[in-house]
């Protein structure tokens, strides 16, 4: 058996090597690799050398799958160096995107629904293979079966693209025949989810099983592109990292590594030392912005793992390790403080099960909540400085504070009940949008808690929320405009109207134009915007509007503002968990538990864009001083500390509450409250 090691401190190491490239790694040196990895603080690294995307192996595999133009194995040599140096060695496995296959193997590529093969169009693009094809069957887990044997050492099998790209589904021989078989029809749209899911689902199970069987039991097995809510909770994954570098968008990973962490089981994040994205050769992120994602993946999951790509030498690219080795001593002096934490409830919230992986906010999901909702939802959350968990339909409700239902759409009406229970308990809901209100469960459920009458959809493509007194904190009392689907509601008599619908000017009809975009507020509808209303112990917020899908698509501050002063009504203030003056958007914040050492971490993380016409890029964030905190936790602390300084703050404690300032916030502070 492998003695288990810190992988806190990871590197993915691409090595995407096209067929026609020559004298690959003559450059390679192990000993010079693992002493640069050493230096620049890297305890673990997964190495492309089992397959990479385009369909080659860099070790003498004994089959026709290594790279031609391979001038000495890779992998043998540096398993022993690794392991005399204490860095655990993970394999990548490229199966969704395989450009060999598809080149040898035209029929085995994935085919849309217009009947093109997603091959490598010459060479311009990846080519996808199909997992029903004999891919799998014939190249894929023999490679797998052999390898494991062989190299018993490793730490773990990492398989990449394990995904059907796009929104579609493939529809080669291969898939009608296991359609037929399972009795699907692929013009339902729910046949086709049906189909991939049970494709994806079998290629896992049957996968980790040649792992574990032919290789260790405790050798460690994930598959990336499954982090998404629903697909993550497979017990295929012994483990994920939620790959989402903050050039790709800048509210990806800190949305969904709020669901990650919520999950039983190893995680970790993984951005990339490049500014735009994967191998972009020649380029160096920024320093204060690798800093600046590592502390978003400590303050939430923990592990830290920068991608990189060598060259076709196999050398690494000069300075490439100096920005790294930057980063991960960043890391190295807080990982005591982030090892093994868990986030504290408070705040969820809940979305529904995906259907596929996408870090895209405008993409459709099949008639479920929008990934607009809830992206919008959590950077909302995010921007008002709020700590909070994503949750789905498996997660314990109980241990939450509140509970937003944003613009859900499929949400399993058999947990209607249990939402219900969880209000009249004690708890606290916010909803917002028309989904929920289709569905007979759900609508009988809210319209109970809230006390309200469903009167039906709204008759226009937006409408005007204006809020009223007790709803108008930080915002002023004018209608705003919110776009997208609302409801008509009749409130009775517990049900407290705290903001007012006004319909259009005119009808929002292309035909009768009124301006550039649409309308503005005319009279007021009579029918409330939000309502308020306790049931049982708890208390329930309705918004007509879907205040989540217009921050995302607009992001306007006064969209957001409602839904935080709506939790805000709902949430008392000694009920409050956490709170952060922050003043700013800008500023994360994340609220773990430690068991071993018993203490709170209050992580406050500082995010700061330049101005750009591509990428995120940050390059640097001023200092900002004098934050104050209120933390209510189990009971009184011993001590209260700055980490990783050590440094002893003033605190307060009144009330059950532990009150003070953080003196200067830079990139990442950690508070640390001592039980």
């Amino acid at each position: 058996m492998i003695e288990k090691q810190a992988t806190n401190r990871k590197i993915h190491l691409d090595f995407h090597t096209p067929h026609w490239v020559k004298r690959v790694g003559h450059e390679y040196d192990p000993e010079a690799l693992v002493r640069t990895w050493k230096e620049a603080e890297v305890n673990a690294v997964t190495v492309v050398f089992g397959a990479c995307a385009c369909g080659n192996a860099y070790y003498e595999a004994g089959s026709g799958l290594v790279h031609p133009g391979l001038e000495r194995d890779m992998l043998a040599p540096l398993l022993p160096v690794a392991k005399r140096e204490g860095i655990a060695i993970y394999v990548h496995f490229s199966v969704g995107i395989h450009d060999r296959a598809v080149i040898e193997h035209p029929d085995w590529s994935i085919v849309t629904k217009e009947g093109a093969a997603l091959d490598t169009k010459n060479g311009t693009e990846w080519g996808w293979t199909c997992l029903n094809s004999p891919f799998t069957e014939t190249w894929f887990w023999p490679q797998l079966r052999a390898f494991v044997q062989r190299f018993p050492e490793v730490a773990g099998i990492f398989l990449d693209m394990v995904m059907i790209p796009g929104e579609g589904n493939c529809y080669c021989r291969y898939c009608n025949q296991k359609a037929e078989q399972l009795g699907l029809d692929l013009e339902r749209e729910e046949h086709q989810e049906r189909l991939e899911r049970v494709t994806l689902d079998d290629f896992m199970v049957k996968t980790r099983d040649i792992v574990k069987t032919f290789g260790r039991p405790d050798l460690a097995f994930t598959c990336n592109n499954q982090w998404y809510v629903g697909g993550a909770r497979s017990e295929a994954l012994d483990f994920i990292e939620l790959e989402a570098p903050v050039s790709w968008n800048s509210y990806h990973y800190p949305v969904i590594a709020r669901y990650i962490r919520t999950l039983p089981k190893p995680s970790g994040g993984m951005t990339t030392r490049f500014p735009k994205n994967w191998g972009y050769f020649g380029s160096l992120n920024n320093p204060v912005q690798l800093k600046f994602e590592c502390a978003t993946i400590m303050a939430t999951l923990g592990d830290c793992c920068v991608g990189d790509q060598l060259t076709p030498s196999g050398k690494p690219e000069e300075g490439v390790y100096e920005l790294i080795g930057e980063a991960f001593r960043f890391v190295k002096e807080r990982e005591a403080w982030t090892s093994g934490a868990k986030s504290v409830p408070y705040i969820a919230l809940a979305a529904d099960r995906q259907r596929k992986a996408s870090s895209s906010g405008n993409a459709s999901n099949s008639g479920r909540q929008t990934r607009a909702a809830l992206y919008g939802a959590g950077l909302a959350l995010l921007e008002g400085s709020r700590h909070y968990d994503i949750i789905d339909q498996d997660s314990d409700f109980s241990k939450y504070t509140c509970i937003w239902l944003a613009e859900n759409r499929t949400f399993d009406p058999a947990l209607a009940q249990a939402v219900r229970d969880f209000v009249e308990s004690g708890g606290k809901l916010l909803v917002t949008g028309a989904g929920l209100w289709e569905q007979d469960d759900w609508r009988e459920v809210l319209e109970e808690m809230a006390d309200v009458r469903y009167d039906g959809p709204g008759r226009f493509a937006g409408t005007f929320i204006r809020p009223l007194p007790r709803l108008a904190a930080s915002v002023a009392p004018v209608p705003y405009f919110v776009k997208g689907d609302f409801v008509r509601l009749t409130p009775g008599p517990r049900a407290e109207t705290i903001a007012a619908l006004h319909e259009p000017y005119e009808g929002i009809d292309p035909a009768v134009r009124f301006g550039h975009f649409h309308a503005p507020a005319g009279e007021v509808s009579g029918e409330p915007g939000a309502v308020l209303a306790s049931f049982g112990k708890g208390k329930i917020a309705i918004a007509a509007v879907p205040l989540a899908e217009d921050y995302f698509h607009i992001g306007s501050r006064n969209a957001r503002q409602l839904a935080l002063n709506m939790i805000d009504l709902l949430v008392d203030p000694e009920e409050r968990i956490v709170e952060a003056d922050t003043r700013s958007p800008s500023i994360e914040v994340s609220l773990m538990s430690q068991i071993g050492p018993d203490r709170w971490v209050l992580h406050l993380v500082q995010y700061g864009a330049k101005r750009s016409t591509g990428n995120t890029v940050i390059e640097e964030l001023p200092v900002r001083t004098a934050i104050p905190v209120s933390l209510r936790p189990p009971r009184k602390p011993r001590d209260v500390s700055l980490a990783p300084s050590g440094e002893a703050l003033s605190w307060g404690w009144q009330d059950g509450t532990v009150k003070l300032i953080v003196p200067e916030l830079h990139i990442h502070q950690m508070i640390v409250l001592t039980f």
